[in-house]
C-alpha cells in the first residue's frame, strides 16, 4: 500500500482522520508557540527591539560589508527577476504590481512551466535543481541585459542556499517574500540547514514577512525584515458591470475546516458556488477569478492554517474580496483589525455557525451589505495594493528614491 493508498484509507475512516487533523492542527500550534517564545526570550536577552524604521539602515550595513552601493533607478525602469512559487496566484496582481517599476522577468524551468520544481519538505535534491537553473537564466540574462534586484517566493527546500550566495556575490541583491512564515519558519532540518524561510537567512539581504511578530525572528537571527501582507490590484479587481449571479463563492483547496464551512451555510439553504481542488468545480482559473468575484454577493473568506479552528493567517482573498467591490466575510482574524475597520469595510465571524447567521443576515440586507462592500473597496484602493507594497520593499532596499 502506498502513502497516497493509506492518507485515502485514513480519510474515509472518520475516528482515525478526526484523530490525524486534531494532532496536525496540535503540532503546528506547538511548534509556532515553542518559536515564538522562543525568540521573545532571545530578544529580551539580548535587547533586541524591533523597529521598522531602522530596517533601511540594517540594510545598508550589509551592503557596505560587501562593498556594494545601489544606485536608484526610476520607477518604471528596474530590472527584476522575479521567482514565483504559484505562477496562478502571482499573474493574479503581484507581479502586475513588480511590472510599475519595470520590467520583470519570471523565473522558468522551461518554457510555459514558470515556478520552482518541488518535492516533499524533507528532500533538497530539487534545491540544488531549482539553484542551478536559476544561476543559468541570470547568467543567460547578463549576457545582454541588467538585474537589479531578485525577488522571490523561496523556501530552503526549493532553492540552494549556495546559489543565491553567488547571485548576491554578483552584486545583486535578494529578497524572499514569505507569506506562511507562521507555519514554515524552520520545517525540518537537512544537512544543518532548516528547510524553511529561516534556511535563508544569511543569503538574503531582505524577508518580507506577511506575519508581523515574525519580523523579530528574522532580526534575532540577524536578517533585516520588514511587515508586508498580501495584497491585490485594483485594475484586475474591481466591480464590473455584471449581474450578481452568486449568493456566496469560496475560492480555495478544499481542506480543513473548509467543507464544515460550507455545509453549515448550505444547512440555511444557501447555495455556496466553490473552486478549488477538492471541489467539484475543480480549480479556476485565475483569469476568472475577478469576475467570479465581482458576481459574489458575498465573497467568503477562511483564515485558518491547514487543519486548525483558531490559527490564522493572512490570505489573498483577504485583499482581493474586498477589492473586487463584494461583501466580504472572513475569520476573526486579529491580523485584519489592523488593517480593517472590521463591521464597516469587512465582516468576521468565529465559528461555522456565526458564518451562517451573517451570510443569512446581509443576504437579506442589501444596502447594509453593499455599503460594507463599498467601504472594503476603499481601504483596499487606498492602503493594499501591490504597488504600494512594493514601493516600501524597494525603498527599504534604497533602490528607488
Amino acid at each position: 500500500m502506498t502513502y497516497v493508498d493509506l492518507k485515502n484509507r485514513i480519510k474515509q475512516i472518520q475516528l482515525l482522520y478526526t484523530i490525524n487533523v486534531f494532532l496536525k492542527a496540535k503540532r503546528i500550534k506547538v511548534s509556532y508557540k515553542n518559536l515564538k517564545n522562543y525568540y521573545e526570550k532571545i530578544s529580551m536577552k539580548k535587547q533586541i527591539i524591533y523597529k521598522g524604521s531602522n530596517i533601511t539602515e540594517s540594510v545598508n550595513i550589509l551592503f557596505k560589508k560587501r562593498d556594494l552601493t545601489l544606485r536608484h533607478i526610476p520607477k518604471g525602469k528596474l530590472k527584476i527577476l522575479y521567482i514565483t512559487a504559484d505562477p496562478e496566484q502571482d499573474f493574479g496582481g503581484l507581479i502586475q504590481g513588480l511590472q510599475k517599476y519595470g520590467e520583470v522577468t519570471v523565473f522558468e524551468q522551461y518554457t510555459s512551466f514558470s515556478e520552482q520544481m518541488f518535492s516533499k519538505k524533507n528532500d533538497i535534491s530539487l534545491a540544488k535543481f531549482n539553484g542551478n537553473r536559476l544561476m543559468e537564466l541570470i547568467n543567460n540574462i547578463l549576457t545582454h541585459n541588467q538585474i537589479h534586484i531578485v525577488i522571490g517566493q523561496m523556501w530552503g527546500w526549493t532553492i540552494d542556499y549556495n546559489i543565491l550566495q553567488k547571485i548576491r556575490i554578483l552584486g545583486i541583491p535578494v529578497v524572499n517574500i514569505s507569506m506562511d512564515d507562521r507555519h514554515a519558519f524552520r520545517l525540518e532540518k537537512n544537512s544543518g540547514k532548516w528547510l524553511g524561510t529561516s534556511g535563508l537567512i544569511g543569503v538574503i539581504d531582505l524577508a518580507c514577512t506577511a506575519a508581523k511578530e515574525c519580523c523579530l525572528w528574522y532580526q534575532v537571527e540577524g536578517c533585516p525584515a520588514i511587515y508586508l501582507p498580501e495584497a491585490s490590484d485594483s485594475e484586475l479587481y474591481k466591480p464590473f458591470a455584471v449581474n450578481k449571479e452568486y449568493d456566496v463563492c469560496f475560492v480555495g483547496a478544499n481542506y480543513g475546516i473548509r467543507s464544515k464551512i460550507v455545509k453549515a451555510i448550505g444547512k440555511k439553504g444557501i447555495r455556496v458556488t466553490c473552486y478549488g481542488k477538492g471541489w467539484p468545480h475543480g480549480r479556476l482559473d485565475a483569469k476568472e477569478l475577478p469576475v467570479v468575484f465581482a458576481k459574489s454577493r458575498i465573497v467568503l473568506g477562511v483564515g485558518t492554517i491547514g487543519h486548525c479552528t483558531d490559527f490564522f493567517s493572512l490570505k489573498m482573498r483577504d485583499f482581493d474580496g474586498p477589492m473586487s467591490g463584494s461583501f466580504y466575510l472572513t475569520h476573526d482574524n486579529p491580523d485584519l483589525y489592523e488593517l480593517y475597520d472590521i463591521g464597516r469595510e469587512i465582516a468576521t465571524y468565529r465559528t461555522p455557525e456565526e458564518c451562517a447567521n451573517k451570510v443569512s443576515y446581509y443576504l437579506s440586507r442589501h444596502s447594509e451589505r453593499e455599503s460594507i462592500a463599498m467601504a472594503g473597496r476603499a481601504r483596499a484602493m487606498k492602503n493594499h495594493t501591490w504597488e504600494k507594497r512594493f514601493d516600501k520593499l524597494f525603498r527599504t532596499i534604497g533602490i528607488i528614491e
